[in-house]
């Protein structure tokens, strides 16, 4: 962590599909966390999961075989002076190598998911901390790997840096540390390039490279050095690779936000309406056809009925007028 005696500001990410797993051994025993809750009896019940089942993947990303010390989680109350001194949109912050502290009422808040991942993203801080020996880490790689521990890149962010990148100025590598100190929108802008950075780099170079690099620290290597020695690149070469990350998404998205691009989106969306619309239509009309067929057929069979039922009736009436008649022959009839 750069400075360990500041907050590290919470932002979670992870780009889609992104495996956090490495074919390196993962520790037998994961680093426990100690949490204490300080908000007293009458706070809600922690969103915190009983067990971290990401701890062990956390600590294979940083190159952590071994537990070490647990890590001491403290629940403040927005009445402590922690939370009080901390800009509103923090949700939680790591200090050094031992502690973290959470703010469970300003969750879940742009761009931290649950409880549980503001856990996981600043847990991350202080592995990497563990990790690099205690030698100083750049912000933007802190909060990049902490952003893929923390498991949650997704439509927002990348909405974000999209619209970032097409009104925003490009930003260089040297004054992307320098954002993470500014105002919220400065922050939140600064989360969004630092991760689509880092997720750049482990496509790039795989998902071991937050361990090897890390390792090489631990072993007394600076930064600048273990990134050359398990890349081959330097930071002016990772400064490249920023700037044409951005060049690029400002070259395309311009097109992809073109009127022409949104009229030909519309008539797409509009055709697909109308074959919609047309199909319920038919489907209506045929289920119209059917009912008033069915309803003939009904109304026939009453009518038949009904005139069946009125033969008989006229067939009655006239037996019973011609009664008298039909009682014998014709010897029977009076002689006059």
């Amino acid at each position: 962590m750069p400075d360990p005696a500041r907050p590290v500001l919470l932002r979670l990410a992870m780009a889609a599909g992104l495996s956090l797993c490495v074919s390196v051994p993962v520790a037998a025993q994961p680093t426990a966390l100690l949490v204490e809750d300080q908000r007293g009896a009458s706070a809600p019940r922690s969103a915190l999961a009983d067990e971290h089942r990401w701890v062990p993947d956390v600590m294979t990303l940083v190159g952590l075989d071994e537990p070490g010390p647990p890590i001491h989680v403290l629940l403040v109350p927005e009445s402590s002076p922690v939370a009080q001194g901390a800009p509103t949109w923090v949700a939680g912050f790591a200090f050094g190598s031992a502690t973290v502290v959470l703010l469970p009422q300003r969750t879940p808040v742009y761009p931290d998911g649950g409880l549980e991942e503001v856990l996981a993203h600043e847990v991350a801080h202080v592995l990497i901390t563990r990790a690099s020996g205690g030698l100083p880490v750049p912000r933007w790689f802190h909060e990049g790997v902490a952003m893929v521990a923390g498991r949650s890149w997704g439509l927002e962010d990348r909405t974000r840096l999209a619209l970032d990148l097409l009104w925003g100025e490009k930003v260089p590598l040297a004054r992307l540390d320098g954002m993470f100190r500014g105002d919220e929108a400065a922050v939140r802008r600064a989360y969004a390039l630092a991760g689509a950075l880092v997720q750049d780099l482990l496509e790039r170079y795989g998902p071991g490279l937050p361990r090897g690099l890390l390792s090489r620290m631990r072993r007394g290597e600076r930064f600048e050095e273990a990134l050359r020695l398990t890349t081959g690149a330097t930071s002016s070469d990772v400064d490249g690779i920023f700037l044409a990350r951005q060049t690029l998404l400002r070259r395309w998205l311009p097109v992809a936000t073109s009127g022409a691009a949104l009229w030909f989106g519309i008539t797409v969306m509009a055709i697909v309406a109308g074959r919609k619309r047309r199909r319920r239509f038919r489907a209506e009309l045929a289920r119209m056809a059917a009912e008033e067929e069915a309803a003939a057929r009904v109304a026939a069979r009453e009518a038949a009925r009904e005139e069946a039922v009125s033969r008989e009736e006229a067939a009655e009436r006239a037996r019973a007028k011609a009664g008298p008649l039909d009682a014998g022959g014709h010897d029977d009839w009076p002689v006059n």
